[in-house]
């Protein structure tokens, strides 16, 4: 075979419903073995932070970044596993802001529901909570932002799950604190931007302080990111 000549990565021939930029991130089981490849961590958040700084230009549906479609809906959460949380939080925001935001098609519904992905997305923006793996990995865990919410409480099926409830407090929550400036989960400090979902249907509380300036100490050690596939192996 040969590569395809003249190449564009921000062209869409040869790809579905993305680009080559966009689909250089979507490697949902191993994060941490993609930056790695790109060159560590820092390299990576440079990256993937200027794909957020283009796409916001055109509401994140761009061929950097693309939040009408699929492939991009994990782009602003994949921060965290490279010890910049605080860009998650940033650019989370954003997105469901100028993306999801609006009440007509052109402001709030930006694509294909596809079977209610685009609408669980602006779910799991707005109450802070993701899952870049998709719930497919041995020991799901649950990626952390800041919430849209001031208060949010999950009710848990009692049929599979036997914690009741899971809640959710943002305290100084407002339209410009949206920063993380430190987590407990059920009153203990939690120093990284995720946990495991067992901790979430067993019930509980999750308590977040937020602030209007980053805080790049909380989450951000290279132990503090969520668990990827070459980071699992490794250990």
């Amino acid at each position: 075979g040969s590569w395809l000549e003249p190449f564009d990565p921000k062209g869409k021939k040869g790809w579905y419903e993305g680009t080559a930029w966009q689909y250089t991130w979507f490697v949902p089981h191993d994060i941490a073995g993609l930056i790695k490849l790109m060159g560590g961590r820092d390299a990576f958040t440079r990256k993937l932070n200027e794909a957020f700084q283009r796409g916001a230009e055109r509401d994140f549906l761009s061929p950097y970044v693309n939040y009408g479609n699929q492939p991009s809906y994990a782009m602003a959460h994949l921060f965290n596993y490279a010890g910049a949380p605080w860009l998650t939080q940033k650019w989370v925001r954003r997105v469901k802001e100028q993306t999801f935001g609006g009440v007509t098609p052109q402001k709030g519904y930006r694509g294909d529901e596809d079977q209610g992905q685009a609408g669980g997305l602006g779910v799991l923006m707005a109450i802070g909570l993701f899952e870049v793996r998709g719930g497919a990995a041995r020991e799901p865990v649950y990626e952390i932002t800041s919430p849209i919410f001031d208060r949010v409480v999950i009710h848990l099926d009692p049929r599979y799950y036997p914690g009741k409830t899971f809640e959710i407090v943002a305290h100084n929550n407002s339209p410009r604190n949206i920063y993380i400036q430190s987590a407990r989960l059920n009153g203990r400090p939690l120093e990284r931007p995720w946990f495991f979902h067992r901790e979430l249907v067993a019930g509980g509380r999750l308590e977040l302080q937020l602030g209007p300036r980053p805080n790049k100490n909380w989450g951000s050690r290279p132990e503090d990111a969520p668990p990827s596939m070459s980071s699992q192996s490794s250990q």
